[in-house]
C-alpha cells in the first residue's frame, strides 16, 4: 500500500520517476446486474469488496490502489432538487431523470424560490451517504471508497432544464443560470463535507467524486463534466470551470472526469485553480491525444481507461509512442484475475522506458 502511494504522490508533484504507474484492476462476474446493485446497497458493496479484495490477490504488482463506489446515480443531486428517477427496462442501465423540473419561461424566478437541499434529507442524497458510511465500514481503513457520482454542476442544470433548454440558456439567460449553478455548487460542497464525513474522514476516500481511483492527499478535489463534450471552451470557461475551481481550491486539486471526446481540452487547465490530472475514457477520447500533447504539457497527466480493441499492450505502447515526453498517460485496465499479473509485467517494461523519455515537472496553473 505505502509503495504505491508514494509512487502517486511522487506523480502528482512532479518528481521524476523511474518507472510511470501502471493500473490494472481484477474485475470478476457479480451475480448482480447493475440495476439491481443501485437500488441495493447491500448488493452493491458485496459486488464492489468482491473486486477490491480480487485485485490485491491477483495483481500485486499493479500500482493501482484498489478502491469501492458507493453509487446512487449520477442524478443524485437533482433528486435532492425533486428531480423523479427514471429506471428503464433494461436491468444493466443506470437510473437517469423522468421529467425537467425548470423550464426557460421565468427561469430566473424559479431559481430564486428554489430551496438548496439538505443533502442529509433531500432525495437519493441520504441513501448514498448512508452507502459510503457501510462501504467505508467493509474498507476497515485499508479499502478507500469513493464519494457520490455527483456529475458536475453543468450536468446537473442539464437534468434540471432539459439539454436544448440549457444550450439556450446559456446565451439567452445567463444569469438565471449563474443563479442555478450557485445553488447546485452550495447542495454540492456540502455533500462531499457530508460524504467525508461519512466515511470517517478524507484518509479513508479515494477522492471527493465518484473516481475510485486513488488521489493522494492534498489533492482528493474530484469534478465531472460530462457534459462538456457537447460545447466548447469559451461556454466552459465561463459556466463550468470557476465552479470546478471551488472543489479545488477547498479540496485539492486533483482531477476531472469526461469520457469524451473533449472540445474543451485546453480550457480545462487554463484557470488559475486547474487540475493536476484527466481521467478519461479510451474509447471517446482516444483520438483526442495529439491535441493533449499540446495543451496538457506541463501541466496535468491523464488516466486513461482501457475500453478493449487493441491488445492492452500493444494500446499502451502505442501511446508511449505517441505522448512521450510531453504528457504522462497512466492506464487504467480491468482485467480477469488469470491475466493480471502477467500483463502488470508487460505494461511496466512499457512504464520504464516512457519514464525515461518524459520530461519532467509542472508549471503553474493557469499559464
Amino acid at each position: 500500500m505505502e509503495r504505491r502511494k508514494t509512487l502517486f504522490r511522487d506523480l502528482f508533484a512532479g518528481k521524476p520517476l523511474e518507472r510511470l504507474p501502471i493500473d490494472v484492476r481484477v474485475t470478476v462476474p457479480s451475480p448482480y446486474p447493475v440495476q439491481e446493485q443501485f437500488r441495493n446497497g447491500d448488493k452493491q458493496l458485496e459486488a464492489a469488496l468482491a473486486n477490491a479484495v480480487a485485485s490485491w490477490e491477483h495483481a500485486p504488482s499493479s500500482d493501482g490502489i484498489p478502491g469501492m463506489r458507493p453509487d446512487v446515480g449520477c442524478s443524485c443531486l437533482a433528486s435532492a432538487f425533486g428531480a423523479e428517477y427514471f429506471w428503464s427496462d433494461n436491468p444493466n442501465q443506470t437510473p437517469g431523470v423522468r421529467n425537467k423540473i425548470l423550464s426557460l419561461d421565468s427561469l430566473a424566478e424559479q431559481v430564486g424560490g428554489l430551496a438548496v437541499p439538505d443533502p442529509l434529507q433531500a432525495g437519493w442524497l441520504p441513501e448514498g451517504l448512508r452507502r459510503i458510511r457501510l462501504f467505508a465500514e467493509a474498507g476497515e481503513g485499508f479499502v478507500p471508497v469513493a464519494l457520490l457520482d455527483a456529475a458536475g454542476g453543468v450536468n446537473v442544470a442539464a437534468d434540471l432544464l432539459g439539454m436544448t433548454e440549457l444550450m439556450t440558456a446559456f446565451y439567452e439567460q445567463p444569469r438565471a443560470l449563474h443563479a442555478l449553478l450557485e445553488k447546485i455548487q452550495t447542495l454540492y460542497a456540502a455533500t462531499i463535507r457530508a460524504g467525508i464525513e461519512a466515511a470517517g474522514g478524507e484518509a479513508n476516500i479515494t477522492t471527493t467524486d465518484f473516481e475510485d481511483v486513488w488521489y493522494p492527499e492534498g489533492w482528493k478535489g474530484h469534478v465531472s463534466d460530462d457534459i462538456s463534450a457537447g460545447f466548447g471552451p469559451d461556454i466552459y470557461a465561463e459556466f463550468s470551470a470557476p465552479y470546478h475551481a471551488r472543489i479545488f481550491h477547498e479540496f485539492g486539486a486533483g482531477g476531472l472526469h469526461n469520457c469524451g471526446p473533449n472540445p474543451c481540452h485546453a480550457a480545462y487547465v487554463a484557470h488559475p485553480v486547474s487540475p493536476r490530472s484527466l481521467d478519461l475514457s479510451d474509447p471517446y477520447s482516444h483520438a483526442d491525444l495529439p491535441k493533449f500533447k499540446q495543451s496538457l504539457r506541463g501541466k496535468a497527466f491523464v488516466y486513461l481507461f482501457y475500453g478493449g480493441g487493441p491488445k492492452p499492450v500493444d494500446w499502451y505502447r502505442e501511446i508511449m509512442e505517441l505522448m512521450a515526453p510531453d504528457v504522462i498517460v497512466v492506464p487504467v485496465i480491468h482485467v480477469g484475475p488469470k491475466d493480471a499479473e502477467p500483463l502488470c509485467r508487460e505494461l511496466q517494461t512499457i512504464a520504464t522506458e516512457y519514464a525515461r523519455r518524459m520530461e519532467w515537472g509542472w508549471i503553474p496553473a493557469g499559464i
